[in-house]
Formats: C-alpha cells, structure tokens, sequence
C-alpha cells in the first residue's frame, strides 16, 4: 500500500479521480444537509404559521367572547330584554368561547411573558364578573339605572378599554413574534434553497467533471492499453501506442508496455541472431542481452546449450579427424591388399599356363613313349624345366600364403576400424539426440558414418570369408605341390635312368598325366578364388576409397563449426 502511495504522483488518475469522488460526495452530503434544512424551514414556517394563525384566532375568539359577554350585559342593563341575559348565560355557559380559546392558547407555543399578559387580560375579565353580576341584579330588581351606570360606568369602561387595548398588544407582540419566526425561517429557506442549488450546479459539474475524467482519462486510455495488449498477445511488437507516459497509472502502464515491447524486441533480435549463426555452425557466442523475470531462464538454457554444442562439436571434430586418419589408413591398406590379389591372380594365372603346358607335355611324353630314347635328352632338360617351375610353384605358394596371412591382418584392422566407427556414430547420434532440433545435421553424419561402417562390416566379413577360403586353397596347392616337386625329383632321377625303363616311364606318365589333371584342376580353382579374392579386394579398395571421401566430407562439414 505505501509502495502504491509512493507510485501515486501528480498525474495519478487514483489521486484525482479519488479528489474528484471526494468532492462529489462532499456536494451531495451537503446537498442532503441543505435539503433536509429546507424541509425543516418549510416545516417550521408551516408551523409557525399555522401557530401564528391559531393565537391570533384564538385571541380573537377570546376577545370576542368577551365582548359577547358585555355587549349582552349592557343590552340587558339598557333594554331589560331576556333575550341578551339568555345570550350572556348561553356565552358564558355553553358557548365559552374565551374557555376554548384559552385552551387553544394553552396548546400552543405562547411564551412565559405573554401568558403573563393574558392572564392580565383574564384576571382583569375575571373583575368584571362582580359588576355585570350586580347590573344584572339591578335588572331584575328594575333598577335600569343602577345597572347602567354599573356596565357602562368608568370603571368597566376603564377595564374594557384596558383589556381591548392588551389584548391587541398581545395579538400584536405573538403576531411580531411569529412573523420573526416565519422571516426567519423563510430566510433559512431561501439560503437553503440558494445553497442547494449551488450545490447542485456544483455536483453536476463534478459529475460532468468525473464523466468526463473517466472518459479521457480512463475509458479511452484503458481501450488502448487492452488493444495493445491484444496486438502484443497476437506477437505484433512494432505497433506504435499514441499515449504519453507519465506519472500517472496508465502513463506506468504505458512505459511498461513500451519496456516489455523494447525488451521482448531486443530478446527476439539477439535469440533470432544467435539461432541464425548456430545454424550456420558459428557457436562462439554470449547472450547479453538484458533478460528479466521468467526470460533469465531462457538466456541460462541458451547458454547451456551453446556450451554444450561447443564441447559436442569439439569432441566430435576430434573424433571425425581420427576416423579420416582411419580411413586414409583403410584406403591404403584396402589398396595395397588389391594390388596384392591382383599380384597373386597373375602369378596364379602363369602356374595354370605352367601346369597346362606340363600336362600337354606330359601327354605327348606318353603318346612319344616310343621316341622316349631319341628325345631322353629332351625330355631329361624338360624335367629339369619342370623341377625348376615347380620350385618356383612351391614358392609361388608360400608368397600366396604369406600375402593371405597379411591380408587377413588387414582385414582384422578393418573390422576394428569399421567397429570404432559404428561407435563413433552410436555417439554422435546420441549427442545429437541431446542437442534436439540444433542435432539434426549432426544425426545425418551419423546415419550415413553407421552406414559406412555397417558396409565396411559386411564387405570385411565377405573378404574375411574369401581369404579363409583362399588360404585353404593355397594350402591344398601348396601341399600338391610339394608333393608335384617330389614327383618331379624322382622323374628328373629316373629320367638319368630312361634308356632302362622306358616302360616304366611310360607307366609312370600315364600316372603324372592324371596327377597333373587334378593338379590342374585344384589349380584352376585356386586361380577361381585368387580373381574373386582380387575383385573383392579392388571392391574394397573402392568402399575404402568411398568412404575415405565421405569422411572427408563429414570432416570439412564439421570443420565449419566454430567452437
């Protein structure tokens, strides 16, 4: 209440509109007062004028009584007629006007000095009794003289006269009183009157005055302010409001308005601003805008969420930059292991022509069995060949399986790569997720590197299987031909003995012919499985290539963050 009273300054509209109501009811008390004031005056002069009426009838009536008592004394004394002693026992028995009147006098508000007059009057009246009494003897004893001279003697003419002469003095003095009375009350009316229609022009003034305060100060006012408030409920904070601010209540309401409407604008800029450089990966940012009330928590969230967009984006350029140094990595050994299956292709392709040149040999050998002896030089130097090629098939073979053993390495360092980035991006799409509606191109790059790093999984695990298999092969080859070289050892020593046993050799050639045919065969599928583990590789080596670049993209996207 004190803090409103402090607010209250020259302008208030409670201040003025509280004087306002204060004076009008100030008016209509004293308009209440000077109502009931002319009531009373009215009433009073209605009163005294009745009371003025009623003593001055009263008064009369008494006097008349009397003077119908003495009229009819003296017409008695003078004329001796009944008639007026009947008239004067008939007033003063039955009629009794003066006792009426006094009782009338008795009721009304006659003041102690005058009812000391009247009872003058009375006693004085009262005196008179004794001689009309005697006149009226006088009568009946015939005695008109007697009775004359007692009611028309000095003496009861002396006290009518003294008794007409106060009784005027007293209706003179009531009727000066009670028009004193009546002029004051009168006057009592009029300034009443005067006053209540003072007070009235004053109370419609006022109440002019409070219409039309309430309207210019408060009606038009309190329209603008509500239909400002609906244009800012509505988000339009660029209406201009046509009041002034004061320090009145709503001028208060005013400069609140246009302090809620310039700090709301000033908050939507900066959140606008900074929104806008998050989207375009800029983070190095501050809300410093001067927030208030329930806003403070809106400048804390985006603080928040700036620091840890900073520390996300930052963990994630690190981690982004590990996975391209991976995938170079992945590159170069997917690439080395292409060029080493391509290597093993063409070594394994030239055995098969080896072997197939052997077998054709071989089965010429059989078909020339008989020219053994002139061709036992030949054929002795063309074992030599042979023994040669076979050397160099058995060492063709521990290379094969030496390059098996390294590329399985590989592909095991591939797979564990291939695992690092599925973890990679199970946690860039965690914090993504944390991030909300700022993470969504962060949950892209993380889709597409699980992606990547499911098809790494599946093309290792189809190489993996291709060189298991390989290396199968190549020992089956190697062991066949360990066991060709050996063949061939006893060939090149029985072949010093060719000129003895041609037949044996000949025996000997159909059994090599149907060891080269499954030689060869074996070859053929190791040559089968040496190209297909040679076109996964060089598939690999793509994917590796592809991925290589992908990453590369993720890292120059990342890169634009600033943090």
């Amino acid at each position: 209440m004190e803090k409103t009273k402090e607010m209250l300054g020259k302008n208030s509209q409670v201040a003025r509109l509280r004087k306002i109501v204060k004076q009008t009811k100030g008016s209509l008390v004293a308009g209440v007062i000077l109502l009931i004031l002319l009531f009373i005056a009215s009433v009073g002069y209605e009163v005294v004028s009745s009371e003025q009426l009623e003593s001055t009838m009263y008064l009369n009536q008494y006097r008349i009584g009397s003077k119908a008592l003495t009229t009819a004394v003296q017409s008695y004394a003078v004329s001796a007629n009944k008639l007026y002693y009947d008239a004067y026992m008939k007033e003063l028995n039955i009629d009794k006007n003066r006792d009426i009147a006094w009782a009338g006098l008795e009721a009304n508000n006659i003041k102690d000095y005058e009812w000391e007059e009247l009872r003058e009057i009375a006693a004085l009246s009262d005196n008179l009794v004794p001689l009309e009494e005697e006149a009226m003897e006088a009568v009946a004893a015939g005695d008109v003289t007697a009775a004359t001279e007692f009611v028309f003697g000095e003496e009861y003419s002396n006290t009518i006269q003294k008794i007409n002469s106060l009784t005027d003095d007293v209706i003179n003095r009531i009727q000066e009183r009670l028009d004193f009375s009546k002029r004051m009350f009168l006057i009592i009316q009029i300034a009443c009157a005067v006053a209540f229609l003072t007070g009235f022009v004053i109370l419609t003034q006022q109440c002019l005055r409070a219409i039309k305060f309430s309207e210019q100060e408060l009606l038009i006012p309190i329209i603008k302010v509500a239909d400002q408030m609906v244009l800012l409920a509505e988000g339009n904070l660029h209406t201009q409001l046509d009041l002034k601010e004061d320090d009145s209540e709503v001028g208060n309401m005013v400069g609140a308005i246009r302090f809620m409407k310039d700090n709301m604008t000033a908050i939507i800029d900066e959140i606008s601003y900074i929104l806008e450089q998050m989207g375009q990966g800029n983070y190095l940012l501050k809300v410093e805008q001067n927030y208030v009330g329930e806003y403070i928590r809106i400048k804390n969230a985006l603080n928040q969420i700036m620091d840890e967009m900073r520390e996300t984006v930052s963990t994630i350029q690190d981690v982004a930059r590990e996975i391209d140094s991976g995938s170079a990595q992945l590159a170069y050994a997917a690439d080395d292991l292409a060029t080493a299956c391509t290597g093993q292709a063409t070594e394994v392709s030239d055995l098969v022509n080896s072997l197939t040149a052997l077998s054709d040999s071989i089965a010429y050998n059989e078909k020339e069995a008989e020219e053994a002896v002139k061709i036992s030089n030949l054929a002795s130097s063309t074992l030599i060949v042979g023994a040669q090629k076979m050397a160099e098939l058995r060492d063709a073979m521990k290379d094969i399986n030496q390059c098996s053993e390294q590329i399985i390495a590989v592909i095991s360092a591939i797979s564990d790569i291939g695992e690092e980035i599925g973890l990679l991006s199970l946690n860039a799409s965690i914090e993504s997720a944390r991030a909300g509606e700022a993470g969504k191109g962060f949950a892209v790059v993380a889709e597409q590197v699980k992606k990547l790093a499911e098809a790494s999984q599946n093309a290792v695990g189809q190489t993996s299987e291709l060189i298991k298999r390989t290396v199968e092969s190549v020992e089956v080859g190697t062991r066949i031909s360990q066991e060709a070289a050996a063949n061939m050892e006893e060939v090149q020593m029985g072949a010093e003995e060719t000129t003895g046993r041609i037949n044996s050799i000949v025996d000997k050639l159909k059994i090599e012919v149907e060891s080269i045919a499954h030689i060869n065969d074996s070859i053929g599928v190791v040559a089968g499985i040496v190209d297909n583990n040679s076109a996964t590789s060089e598939e690999t080596a793509a994917v590796s290539e592809q991925q290589k670049a992908q990453v590369e993209s993720m890292v120059d996207m990342i890169s634009k963050f600033k943090v």
